[in-house]
Parts: structure tokens; sequence; C-alpha cells
């Protein structure tokens, strides 16, 4: 591959639909298709103590997950059983296995249910027991808290290894339950929640987009990918890659020479880097044309030098404000803007963009019929 300078290429263009990112129809079909699909909502160590809780806002529904006293991850629609009052008020914290509505004071305990109302005697016949919050399905896998909203019949519910298939093993070596979130950061976009995630599935727009960043250290138009089910799993060489040929691989950090990235089905681009992993999720908006991205960036374990934090934080510069924030998310929305401008009815893909056809016609196929 980089001794022909050739990657991974279809042998024709292909052509997107610029309509589809204005279409809400097709917006509300992804959502409910989000809506019963894991989705990476946090790391382990974010609530690794008994009582600590995060809040994620997704579809416009407050999420409240919580570690129990009995180690469990819950995760809760964040709203009272009385009046429907969004309960928690903090994006995180500690609830000291109480959690307590503001508006009459009904009180839940960290597993969800209902354990105390004030005058309880002006309520006749209530069952508390049937008042409880209402859960999703969470499961806490490889130091990732993955949430179903709406899960299916019991006997319909797939595993996290049985929806990763064989990158599982890759997971379970990463080691990610024993690293640490150095950056967490939601943000706004202005642009279809799939355009971000077109920049990873092609390596055409590295030397003229990423040309203050990081284009300068990958090989250009050069990729390789493969399918893992509904996932993509994406690697493309930096410069030095050819030293490979002559390194053993048993003690070489592959991702020194390589960046791999997984498109995790339907939203997640995991990117490898080689000293930390991104975990950049895209979440569909209010409108077609609106999203939210979120990045958390994970390091082996906390810094404590100022050498290593110094490190950091020059990572999250290049790569958060510049690579992502800045090109690739920027570009998102100046996309976004041609396709509400009227400017274009298709987008053309060259023999190198091809994954971005297969990632399309990926998500559709797992939309439910109009």
């Amino acid at each position: 591959m980089l001794s022909t300078n050739r990657g991974d290429q279809s042998n024709e263009t292909s052509t997107l639909n610029a309509a589809d990112y204005l279409d809400e129809d097709l917006l509300r079909r992804e959502k409910q298709m989000f809506r019963r699909t894991p989705l990476i909502v946090g790391h382990s160590s974010e609530v690794s103590e008994a009582g600590d809780f995060i809040v994620r806002e997704l579809d416009n529904r407050s999420w409240l997950i919580v570690r129990g006293k009995d180690g469990q991850v819950r995760a809760f629609l964040n709203y009272c059983q009385h009046r429907g009052t969004r309960l928690e008020q903090r994006a995180e914290g500690n609830c000291k296995h109480r959690l307590v509505c503001p508006y009459h004071a009904w009180t839940y305990d960290s597993a969800g249910s209902l354990i105390g109302v004030p005058r309880a005697d002006l309520f006749p016949g209530l069952d508390k027991s049937t008042r409880g919050l209402r859960a999703g399905k969470i499961v806490e896998k490889f130091g990732l808290l993955w949430l179903t909203q709406e899960p299916s019949k019991p006997n319909q519910q797939e595993s996290i290894d049985e929806f990763l298939l064989d990158l599982k093993h890759e997971f379970a070596a990463l080691g990610m339950a024993d690293m640490h979130v150095y950056f967490d950061k939601t943000r706004d976009l202005q642009a279809n929640w799939k355009f971000p995630i077109f920049a990873f599935l092609e390596s055409y727009h590295l030397a003229a987009l990423h040309k203050e960043s990081i284009g300068e250290f990958f090989v250009q138009n050069v990729a390789h990918s493969e399918m893992h089910g509904r996932h993509i799993r994406s690697f493309v060489p930096r410069q030095n890659a050819v030293e490979l040929a002559d390194a053993d691989l048993a003690e070489t950090n592959i991702a020194e020479y390589i960046t791999p990235t997984n498109i995790l089905f339907p939203n997640v681009c995991m990117v490898g880097h080689p000293t930390s992993l991104s975990i950049l999720s895209m979440f569909p908006g209010e409108t077609a044309g609106t999203s939210t991205w979120r990045h958390m960036l994970l390091t082996p374990h906390k810094p404590t030098t100022e050498a290593e934090i110094a490190h950091y934080n020059k990572t999250i510069a290049v790569l958060d404000k510049m690579t992502y924030q800045q090109e690739d998310y920027w570009v998102s929305e100046q996309i976004q803007a041609g396709v509400n401008a009227g400017a274009i009815d298709e987008m053309l893909l060259g023999a190198n963009e091809h994954l971005l056809k297969v990632f399309d016609n990926l998500i559709k196929s797992h939309l439910e019929p109009k």
C-alpha cells in the first residue's frame, strides 16, 4: 500500500443526496435508531464510588446515571414520577443514595426506588413500588458506560460483546477501564451529525484541511479499512510507517506509526494516538442541520508531573482545538451551510471516499421503514 501510494479505493465515483441532510423525517427515524442502540455515554471512573452520578442529555431527554450501594451502575430518566420535574440539577456529583425532587421532595434511592413521600396520607392507596424512576439499560464494559435508552425485549437484546463482534478483543486489550478521563467537553454544532464522521472515513482531506495541524505527519490519500459488522475500522499511515518493516511489532507502539480509528455504529469515532485515546461522539440535534459533539480524551493514568500535564495540554491544543474544533467540525458547518443554501443537489465522492457511501447505506439499513 505504501509502496504504491494507493489505499483502499472503489472502482467508481458515487454520490450522496444533499437533501438527506435537511430531511426532518429521516432525522426522526435516525433518532429512533439511536434510542434502541447501545451508546457510549461515559467512563467508569466518572461514577467510581457508590452514590456517584453523571447526567447526560440525549435527544431532549435527561438521563441520570448513578452507581448504587451494590456497586451496580444504573440509568434513569432524570424526572420525578410525581409531576415530572427534572430530578437532579447538577451535571455530576454524589447523591449520598438520596435523589430528592426539588418540587415536593419526593425521594428515591440510588436504585431508583421511591422511598419517601412527604404527607403520604394525601395519596391514599399509593403503592411506592410502582412509582420508581423509569430506567434504561446500561452496561459497564471495557471501562465504558453503554446506554440503550429503549431496549428491545430481553430475549432480543444483544450483549456488548455481540454488538462489537471481533472488536471486543481490541477493546479488552486497550485496558480502558484503567485509563483516566483527562478531558471531556460537549459542544453544539450547526451541522448534521454525520458530517464530522465523514472526515474520519477518508484521508483525501488531510493535506488541505489539516495543513496547519497534523497534515504533515501522514501519508496523503492512503488508508486501509475493514468492516466488523456494523462498525468500520480504519488505519491511516504516518510518514514513518515504512519503519515498521524492520520493527519488532511485539515491542512497538503501533499508534506511533499508524493512526487506528474505530467508527462504532452509529455515532462514535475512537481515535488512537501515541499516548492517548480520543472518543468522539456525535448526537443528532433539534433539526437535521444541527447536532452536538462530545470529545473525551483518555490517558493511560492521571498525569502527575509537570511534563505529563504539559504534554497532554499540548495534545488537547493540537487535537481538540485545532484539528477537531477549528478544522473537522468547522468544515462540517461549512458543508451544512452549502446544503442549507441549496448550492448542491448531491455530494460527489471520489474513489477513495467510498466509505462515506458505505456508512450512509449502513445507517439507512438500520432505520425503521417510513
